[in-house]
């Protein structure tokens, strides 16, 4: 499950807003995220990286 992360897209929400990075999959410990939130930049900017590429206005 390592890469396995889990978000909320708000199609209604533009710019930052557009996606919620909030899910209890998201909870691990052992890869130092102990939130729901994702706190790797690098993973999160992954994450903006792909939806952007899979939805469109």
């Amino acid at each position: 499950q390592q890469n396995i992360w889990g978000i909320n897209i708000k199609p209604e929400e533009r710019g930052d807003e557009f996606i919620e990075f909030d899910s209890l999959i998201n909870i691990k410990p052992n890869q130092n995220n102990r939130t729901r939130g994702v706190e790797d930049t690098i993973v999160k900017g992954k994450i903006v990286e792909i939806v952007n590429k899979l939805v469109h206005d």
